[in-house]
Order: C-alpha cells, then structure tokens, then sequence
C-alpha cells in the first residue's frame, strides 16, 4: 500500500473516531448544564422564599372547616391550609385564643393571604420578652476540621410554636447572619433537639423547603433543650 493512502486511511479513520467521541459527549455536557442550572434555580427559589417577611398574629379568631381555616388577621383575612396534624388536632367550626404565623405561598396582590399550617394556641399567660432562650450551635467545615461556634441564644416567646414558624425563623437568620444559600452554603441540616433523649428531635434539611404537611406540627417550647445547625 502506498503511503499517500495510508496516510488517507489514517486520516479518515481519525475524523471518524474524533465524531464518535464528540457525539457522544454533546448530551453528557447539555445534562450537566441543565442539571447545574436547575439547583442554581432551586437554591434561588429557598432564598426567596426564606428571605421574605413572616407575620405574628396573636391571639386571633377564625373558622374552620376540613383541612381549611379563614382566620381573622386584620387588615386582611389569611386562608390557612391545612396538610397534617392539625387537620385533626383542630376542630371544626370557631376558633378562639390562637396564635398563626404567616409566611404568603403566592405572590399576588389579592385581599386574603395564602398560608400553610402555623396555628397555635395562645399563651396561657403574659411573658417578659420571651418564654425561652434556646442554646445555637452552628457547625461549619474548614477543610479537615469541623468548627463548632456558640452564637446568641434564640429567643422564642411562645409556649407552643410550630415547626412551621421554628423552621422560617431559624432559616431567614441564618440567611441574615451567615450568608445561607450563597457560596458554598446551600445544604445542612437544622437540628432541634427535645429534653426527651437522643431520638426526640425535629430536622430540618437545609437544601429542600419544609415539608407541607409537617408545617402544622406543633411543639412545647419549652420542652426544647439546644438547636444545632450543620452547614456541609
């Protein structure tokens, strides 16, 4: 064989190789785009979403009725879903002397909110400022090392608080003071840990919004022993 057609040959077969391999790494790269697209919207969506205002109203009225509850927040009304627990534990028809914490699930301007569990009762009696000061622990990363940093105590001033309000709460301060869900900062874990033993406790996992149907969940605050917040 000549060299002119081996060299031809060679060529031929090098154009086909190098097409094989581009074809086939084409959609491997488009996946991987749209995959990191998709968590950069995901992450911007938790932001959002924790970065707005939550609303206090205290001891207010309203109606109930299935897994719905109208309740009285002046201005406005404020349409409570129902998806869990307090589905049951709330009964049909008047509400009285309840607390609800609002955090609006749409972005519209109409004359109701839109809100999802947050309802407790009031407290039983008045307190000073808190009822109270929950020991925060934030757990970081540096390389090999893990660094555990004492900050100030979170102050809750109800007797009962939902998983709900506990969660927003932790979240939008974590976003204020720590920069959640900008850097490297995009998945954890909160951890609350109850007086009752090692296995009472309630997480919250940082790289996903709670859960509709345990936003209704109540605890007794004062049963709470210590958060711990893991950032990985």
């Amino acid at each position: 064989m000549k060299l002119s057609t081996i060299a031809k040959t060679s060529l031929a077969l090098g154009i086909l190789t190098t097409g094989v391999i581009t074809t086939n790494a084409q959609p491997a790269d488009a996946a991987t785009q749209v995959e990191v697209k998709s968590n950069s919207q995901d992450v911007q969506k938790l932001h959002d979403y924790y970065s707005q205002n939550g609303f206090d109203f205290y001891n207010v009225t309203g109606d109930k009725n299935g897994d719905k509850a109208e309740i009285v927040t002046p201005p406005q009304l404020t349409n409570v879903l129902l998806k869990g627990t307090d589905k049951v534990n709330l009964n049909d028809g008047h509400l009285s002397n309840i607390d609800v914490f609002v955090v609006r699930e749409d972005s519209s301007r109409q004359s109701a909110n839109n809100s999802i569990g947050g309802i407790t009762k009031s407290n039983s009696k008045d307190f000073i400022d808190h009822v109270i000061k929950t020991p925060l622990t934030l757990v970081t990363k540096e390389g090999e090392y893990t660094i555990s940093n004492g900050l100030a105590p979170f102050d809750i001033k109800k007797e009962e608080i939902s998983l709900k309000e506990l969660d927003f709460k932790l979240r939008k301060q974590l976003i204020k003071d720590h920069g959640l869900y900008t850097g490297n900062k995009k998945d954890g874990v909160i951890v609350v840990k109850m007086n009752g033993g090692e296995k009472d406790k309630y997480s919250f996992e940082l790289d996903k919004k709670l859960q509709d149907h345990r936003m209704g969940d109540v605890v007794d605050s004062k049963n709470i022993k210590e958060i711990i917040v893991e950032f990985k």
